[in-house]
């Protein structure tokens, strides 16, 4: 079986990209994170593919970062699936390729040492065969690798909570509503932020069960680390009281999305634009109508959205969809008021 290695786009991302723990997997990519479309990697460049496979199973996985034009290796997946085609779990996670987060290895910083000689061209991955001399000493080096693994999995994160944001429902709140601030800006480091913040809302909600606020912040955790039923329960005990919030609608559509209920979600998106007012969530509904490969409907959506600058922020242009119906991977529009409380 041939060794893939990719090429890492931003190192400083890894710990919420390539090497997160989405319920017990890792997803990472073999196109760049800035391109639209659903291809991502050639299947036929591995020997024992042809232009029919979509998935390939057992291949061992090199995420490869750059430094002064030279590529060191800064991680790898032991056993990993690779598909032709994207997967998105989730409306804000996507990748090629995935693996069992007990079969991932990041490396620390300081052991990113081995040089890995490969060359990329305009792609984002390079594949190396059995016969290739690069083969069995890469294999060998991460078989025999006994060193300290950096990647964070969700069960072995010990989180703690300070005494008196555990016994104080306000204080338990503003914590919530910080790391949701993090997570919304791109700030947190690692899923250790999206944990604690899972913890705080379940302390929250066992402190004030009459207040929608500790589920709402404890779905939208479940919904980052796809601990998707969990989060379902979280979001409808919410909406029991307050069945009007657009925000908490709009988490039920992003849970509803996870769970494969794309026009489900669309149409929830939709009766939170409704409520609302906010063309985000238009934006939203046209993405969950393309995972559902209703282009005619979500390009409906997008048509109603006034303010077409923010449409081309986000990577959607109209006169291109008229024309070729491709995928839009929507990126760029704030997330505050789908995920913040206002």
């Amino acid at each position: 079986m041939a060794v893939l290695v990719v090429k890492i786009e931003d190192t400083s991302t890894l710990l919420m990209n390539e090497f997160f723990d989405y319920d017990g997997w890792c997803y990472g990519l073999t196109r760049s994170r800035m391109q639209n479309g659903d291809r991502c990697i050639n299947l036929e460049d591995f020997y024992e593919c042809t232009v029919r496979s979509e998935t390939l199973k057992g291949v061992t996985v090199v995420f490869a970062e750059e430094r002064d034009g030279q590529y060191y290796a800064a991680g790898w997946y032991r056993d990993a699936e690779v598909r032709r085609d994207i997967m998105r779990p989730s409306l804000f996670l996507e990748g090629n390729v995935r693996a069992d987060a007990r079969n991932v290895c990041l490396l620390p910083e300081p052991e990113r040492r081995s040089r890995i000689h490969v060359q990329f061209g305009q792609k984002y991955y390079e594949v190396i065969e059995e016969d290739d001399s690069r083969y069995h000493p890469l294999v060998d080096w991460i078989q025999k690798y006994g060193g300290k693994n950096a990647f964070l999995r969700y069960d072995f994160v010990d989180i703690s909570i300070d005494r008196r944001i555990r016994k104080d429902y306000d204080a338990c709140m503003e914590r919530c509503a910080y790391l949701a601030e993090q997570m919304m800006s791109d700030g947190c480091q690692d899923i250790r932020e999206i944990k604690e913040m899972e913890l705080c809302a379940q302390q929250a909600s066992v402190l004030n069960g009459k207040a929608a606020d500790g589920y709402y912040y404890l779905a939208m955790a479940c919904h980052q680390l796809g601990k998707v039923k969990t989060g379902m329960k979280a979001v409808e005990k919410a909406l029991k009281l307050e069945p009007e919030a657009a925000d908490i609608m709009a988490m039920k559509a992003n849970l509803l999305v996870s769970m494969g209920h794309g026009e489900a979600a669309a149409e929830l998106f939709h009766r939170a634009w409704l409520e609302d007012g906010d063309e985000d969530y238009l934006l939203l509904e046209g993405r969950a109508w393309m995972f559902t490969g209703k282009a005619d409907k979500a390009m409906a959506c997008f048509k109603q959205i006034s303010n077409k600058d923010a449409l081309l922020e986000a990577g959607i242009n109209l006169k291109d969809m008229e024309r070729r119906w491709p995928f839009i991977n929507v990126r760029g529009f704030s997330l505050k008021k789908i995920f913040g409380k206002s």
